[in-house]
């Protein structure tokens, strides 16, 4: 079935409002560190207190269209789902909400009540990647297990979680993978690289290098830019040497923007493959919006409406999927396991999500763990598959251009499955 094209725009506009869900903000600032952190292990073993408590980490301040109360909605719903299908091991889900705000010391202060206060088990959050980098380690340290719907770091696979993080959307190591099918798509064999020198930049061109050598295409050139740069023009005349290479821009919103048209400045006719954070970038003010290179920009983002009504007026708020995925999925593994004490059923999450008789809803796989089969929980998209490490090893992603005005719009869908 054909899909309509739509305003993309709408959708970073959406996703803007969880506090930097992709793993760099429009500041340019790092977001994430060079050095893996160091974890705790040090805390008393938990016991069961008889209540199972969820807890929810999202941005309530500073949203402009409600998507904080919206998703805090959803995930009272699929609780309720659960609960009235016997709660785990007989009793009914408590949901404590707390605001993750926009800076780590705000989501800190949460988690701290969450623990100190609140006793939770585990946490639907954090939904930032930086704010995730910064309140993992008082998570792990006192065994509460966690699922991000939206934290989408490279980082964050290689984080001593102790196998009590998950996330249920795609990283950016998919997301690489995902760029470098579609370079692949162009025939080409090489390609060249621009990305920022800040952490973010090299942990995401360390994956781009990865996938692409996997499609068999080259790098000839890197170009690592100063995200501070207010002149980008030397770059650009760098990168559209030769008008028939293909360029991969990997960037922020703002220093990435700006890089980009500084591309369109030199009236090439590049192909440009880029990140979903340039999506948000306004080309309306370039005076050659009109140029063939505008024609060939490609950008790769996270499907945030996956599983969802493509119709725009029926879309529910971005995300809505891989909250509910995070609640079934903590909520089936805790079942599966008999235990809600988080190091228990953290270790089964990945378990239920694959390898067992298909289902899609809670209901349908509670029905299946009653006749002790084992389940491969797929969400409502039908392809949530986690690898042991609790990262999606398959994911939907969009692509998406800029339209005549220079604002971004919707292309198509594509599915992507880790390289081994």
């Amino acid at each position: 079935m054909s899909l309509q094209r739509r305003p993309f725009i709408a959708f970073f506009l959406s996703l803007a409002t969880l506090a930097g869900v992709v793993s760099c903000d429009d500041s340019g600032s790092t977001s994430t560190p060079d050095s893996t952190p160091q974890v705790s292990t040090t805390a008393a073993p938990q016991v069961s207190d008889g209540v199972f408590r969820l807890g929810l980490l999202i941005p309530q301040t500073g949203s402009v269209d409600g998507s904080g109360e919206s998703l805090t909605q959803v995930a009272t719903n699929a609780i309720e789902v659960v609960n009235a299908s016997g709660g785990i091991l007989g009793r009914d889900i408590e949901l404590v909400v707390r605001d993750e705000g926009s800076d780590s010391a705000t989501a800190l202060a949460a988690v701290d009540d969450f623990i100190s206060e609140f006793h939770i088990d585990a946490l639907i959050g954090p939904m930032s990647s930086p704010i995730a980098l910064s309140v993992l380690p008082r998570l792990v340290e006192n065994k509460i297990g966690s699922c991000s719907p939206t934290a989408t770091a490279v980082s964050l696979a290689s984080f001593p979680d102790n196998g009590l993080f998950v996330r249920t959307t795609p990283s950016d190591i998919l997301a690489s993978e995902a760029m470098a099918q579609l370079i692949g798509q162009t025939g080409v064999i090489e390609t060249l690289v621009a990305y920022p020198d800040d952490p973010y930049g090299r942990a995401f061109v360390a994956e781009i290098r990865r996938s692409l050598a996997v499609q068999g295409i080259a790098i000839i050139k890197e170009v690592a830019y100063n995200s501070d740069s207010t002149d980008y023009s030397p770059i650009a005349k760098e990168l559209t040497a030769d008008p028939n290479g293909v360029i991969t821009l990997i960037g922020d919103s703002e220093s990435g923007g700006r890089l980009l048209n500084s591309l369109l400045d030199t009236k090439s006719a590049n192909m440009i493959i880029v990140n979903d954070a340039l999506s948000q970038v306004d080309l309306s003010n370039n005076t050659n919006v009109d140029s063939e290179m505008r024609q060939r920009i490609v950008g790769v983002a996270v499907d945030a409406f996956a599983g969802i009504n493509a119709d725009d007026s029926a879309l529910a708020p971005p995300f809505s999927a891989a909250v509910v995925d995070c609640v079934n999925l903590i909520a089936l593994a805790a079942i599966a396991s008999n235990s809600d004490v988080a190091n228990v059923f953290m270790a089964q999450v990945p378990a239920v999500s694959r390898g067992g008789s298909g289902c899609n809803l809670f209901e349908d796989c509670l029905a299946l763990l009653k006749q002790s089969l084992n389940i491969d929980y797929n969400g409502v998209t039908g392809l949530l598959d986690l690898d042991p490490n609790g990262d999606p090893s398959r994911a939907q992603f969009v692509t998406f251009g800029f339209d005549d005005q220079g604002r971004s719009v919707f292309k198509k869908r594509i599915n992507v499955v880790a390289s081994p």
